[in-house]
């Protein structure tokens, strides 16, 4: 039976924030009605602090503010439309991310893939990863776009480079793993040392050691564990004492869907788990009984996690 704008009133959560997401999966879902929407407009109207909440739940969503109804309280027919349409372009975008048609190599959400590349170079590609044949200076490399991607050319001994955002790692015989996430760059070398060059700039990259860089800002080599940093490659996520923000961060690039968080002490919360690829989807029930979460399925494409 559709529920109508009335009844949607009756029934929302106790508190805002859990009031705002309730209208944004709504708006997100599709399928609200005419009276939904004139409903929508009177729970906006009644508080300030109701806009507020929304805009938080859209920054959440999105990374940015999308719906722009901070002009007036007063949500007409046509502001709520556009905030629809909104809604709808941001949810396409979570699905369907700019493809690079003409990349050589990807692999879709959820996948992992293997690629011999020119020159003898072993790859293997994390979920949701996109990479093309590029040349320097006559010296056969990639460029990856997004994702993570792992290399081996220890057997070739010869240059090889991963160019990434602004900047590439150069490698000389080895193993290395580059990712490219929200425009940040992490760089590990799993073997023997590599030189990241960043515009006029030259960092050097010990084994066993990790760097991260974004636009201008280069930050300073640390040590990694590298089973536990690589263990995507064996069909595991591994998480020791790791914010649940980050772990939710690191689950959604293999998944098609958002999982958004209600409240910072529940983000800061530690996690220490190890998650099978395979079984992904089955993460989050069990943190739920773990560590007393709360999660609510609104659409395909949203999940809400908050404390019970």
């Amino acid at each position: 039976m559709t529920m109508t704008g009335e009844h949607h009133i009756t029934t929302l959560p106790d508190t805002v924030s859990e009031q705002a997401v309730y209208w944004f999966a709504l708006l997100l879902d599709g399928s609200e009605t005419e009276e939904d929407r004139r409903a929508f407009a009177r729970w906006i109207d009644a508080s300030p602090a109701h806009l507020d909440a929304f805009h938080q739940v859209e920054r959440l969503w999105s990374g940015s503010t999308t719906l722009d109804l901070s002009q007036s309280t007063k949500v007409g027919r046509r502001a709520f439309m556009a905030g629809t349409a909104a809604a709808a372009v941001i949810s396409a975008g979570w699905a369907f991310a700019p493809r690079h048609p003409f990349a050589d190599v990807r692999t879709v959400t959820g996948e992992r893939g293997a690629f011999s590349l020119p020159g003898g170079v072993k790859a293997e590609l994390a979920s949701d990863t996109v990479m093309s044949y590029v040349t320097r200076q006559g010296i056969n490399g990639v460029e990856l776009h997004r994702g993570e991607a792992w290399f081996d050319h220890s057997a070739t001994q010869q240059a090889f480079f991963v160019a990434a955002a602004n900047g590439a790692s150069w490698s000389r015989g080895g193993r290395l793993d580059v990712a490219v996430y929200d425009d940040e760059v992490t760089v590990i070398a799993e073997q023997n040392p590599l030189m990241v060059r960043i515009d006029d700039r030259e960092v050097s990259l010990p084994a066993g050691n990790a760097m991260r860089y974004r636009g201008a800002k280069i930050g300073r080599p640390y040590g990694v564990d590298l089973s536990t940093e690589l263990a995507w490659r064996n069909g595991q996520l591994v998480f020791m004492g790791r914010p649940l923000e980050d772990v939710v961060r690191v689950l959604q690039r293999w998944q098609n869907s958002k999982i958004m968080i209600i409240g910072e002490e529940l983000k800061s919360r530690p996690v220490t788990l190890v998650v099978d690829l395979d079984r992904s989807k089955d993460v989050l029930p069990v943190l739920a009984n773990v560590m007393s979460i709360n999660v609510h399925h609104f659409t395909d494409y949203l999940t809400v996690l908050r404390a019970a």
